[in-house]
Parts: structure tokens; C-alpha cells; sequence
């Protein structure tokens, strides 16, 4: 059991205003899968709060143009950002990456993990090759980013905030979507983010880190869009399934990251914040 007489600091406080409890400024945030759709659009957010991001992801280089527009943004705000690729279930490639991030002007104190594949495949027929390589990108992937994330906050004496992106799929089982891939892997997610949030805020002599799941719904996405176009009533079927009527797009997830992130949130760990329109409680 923890010393409850190491008390953690509180996050933010009475002296601080409304709009700086939502600001970034003086840390740095790594987010993995830095190149797709949600990770640029968190990244966005970041830069404008005043804080510098670093981004990882499979591909060589970034999209052209939202990264162009991005460091356009950094360079409006003061801000800095940064692209590595790297395969997140590489242990040795994720380990030389946080190893170059010793040279950052700011330390690194937030991480958004959104790094993520699925398939949508009967479960009596699923390869057990796809059904592997799903969990190992979803929960071991983000298990190896936030491990290397902790260890430099560790090593900086320095609070963070990490944000496990999840799914409404790890909630309640996708009507009409045979995803069982995709829905155990981010089920597991947010029970890991509970385990890393229950042992990063309590152990002693170590600096508080947060750790909080995003569950997003549906997004239009570049994961998504395939099936989109293969079936045309797809969107509308799927639409029909949350409170909203429609399908989300990334750009609404840039609040709920920066609140996670920041110290407005200063009492929330070991949560899973949903962003579905309502799918999930009905």
C-alpha cells in the first residue's frame, strides 16, 4: 500500500484563472500515432495552448499538408513540434525515441496515445495473426509508449497527464460491426489506463501522474472511410445509433485532450471520459 502521508500537490488552485487551467505552456506532449487524423487534430490544440508536441507514428513522414499547416500554427504560438517514426510495439525503437527526447527545451509532461488498427472480421473466421497483431498495436503499443513516458517524467522529478485513447467499442459491443479485435483490445485499455493510474498517483516518493482514458464514438476518419464508401447507407446506420444522429469528426476531440492534459482536470485520474453523442447511454 502507498504512504498516504505522501501527499500529492494539487493541480491548478483558487489563484489560477479559468483560461489558464486549460493551458499547456512550459511542458511538452508526446502523441503516438501522431500522423492520423486524431493525433493532428489533438496536436493543433497543444500548439495553441502553448505547448510543443512531439509526435510519433509508422510512417516515414508525416502528411504533408496538415503538417505544413501545423508548423505554420508552432510558429504563430511560440510553440515547437516534432515528427519521429516509430512502430509503438517496438520496445528497443520506442526506447531510442524517448532517449533523444532528453533534448527537449520543455520536459515531457503529457502523452496521448492514439495509436490504434482493427479489423472487422467474423470471429469464427478471424486470423489469429490480425486478432494478435490488433492487440499488440492497441494495448501493448500503448502500454510501451506510456512506460517510456512515465520513466523520463521519473527522471525529470515532473508531474504529467497521460491520455489512453479508448473507444466507446471498449464499453459496449458495436451493433452490427464484428470487431471483436478491435473491442477487446480497447476494453483492455481502459482497464489499463485504471492500473497505471492507480499505481502512478499513490506511489510514494515518486512524482503524480495522471492517467485517464478518452473513449471516442464514431469518427470520420480515415479508418472509417473505407467502409463508408464500400456501403452507402453505412453512415446513416450507423448515425442513427447515438443520441446525435450523426458521426463525430476528430477536430471534437481536441477540448476533451486538452482538459485531460491539463490542470483543470487536476483531480481526475484512473477515469474513462466517453465522447460518443450518446451511444453509450442509451
Amino acid at each position: 500500500m502507498a504512504d498516504r502521508r505522501d501527499i500529492k500537490p494539487r493541480l491548478g488552485g483558487p489563484e489560477m484563472t479559468t483560461a489558464q487551467l486549460f493551458r499547456l505552456d512550459g511542458r511538452t506532449v508526446l502523441i503516438s500515432g501522431g500522423a492520423g487524423d486524431l493525433g493532428l487534430a489533438v496536436a493543433e490544440s497543444v500548439l495553441e495552448t502553448g505547448g510543443d508536441v512531439v509526435c510519433l507514428d509508422l510512417r516515414e513522414t508525416p502528411p504533408a499538408e496538415p503538417w505544413a499547416r501545423l508548423e505554420s500554427l508552432a510558429a504563430q504560438h511560440g510553440t515547437q513540434i516534432a515528427y519521429h517514426q516509430a512502430d509503438v510495439t517496438d520496445a528497443d525503437r520506442i526506447s531510442a525515441v524517448f532517449a533523444g527526447l532528453r533534448r527537449l527545451r520543455y520536459p515531457l509532461r503529457g502523452v496521448v496515445a492514439c495509436a490504434g488498427i482493427g479489423n472487422s472480421t467474423s470471429a469464427v473466421n478471424f486470423d489469429v495473426a490480425k486478432f494478435r497483431r490488433t492487440l499488440d498495436v492497441n494495448l501493448t503499443g500503448t502500454f510501451l509508449v506510456a512506460q517510456a513516458a512515465a520513466r523520463e517524467m521519473r527522471r525529470h522529478g515532473q508531474s504529467g497527464s497521460m491520455v489512453l485513447v479508448a473507444s466507446m467499442a471498449g464499453s459496449v459491443a458495436m451493433r452490427g460491426s464484428d470487431v471483436a479485435d478491435y473491442e477487446s483490445s480497447k476494453a483492455a485499455t481502459i482497464g489499463l489506463g485504471r492500473s497505471l493510474a492507480k499505481e502512478w498517483s499513490s506511489q510514494a516518493g515518486f512524482p503524480l501522474i495522471r492517467v485517464n482514458t478518452l473513449s471516442p464514438g464514431y469518427i470520420k476518419t480515415g479508418m472509417l472511410n473505407p467502409m463508408l464508401r464500400a456501403f452507402p447507407d453505412a453512415e446513416k446506420n450507423i448515425a442513427d445509433l447515438n443520441m446525435m444522429n450523426r458521426l463525430s469528426f476528430a477536430d471534437e476531440y481536441r477540448a476533451p485532450a486538452v482538459f485531460l492534459l491539463a490542470d483543470g482536470s487536476g483531480f481526475m485520474t484512473g477515469a474513462d471520459l466517453k465522447v460518443d453523442g450518446g451511444h453509450t447511454a442509451w
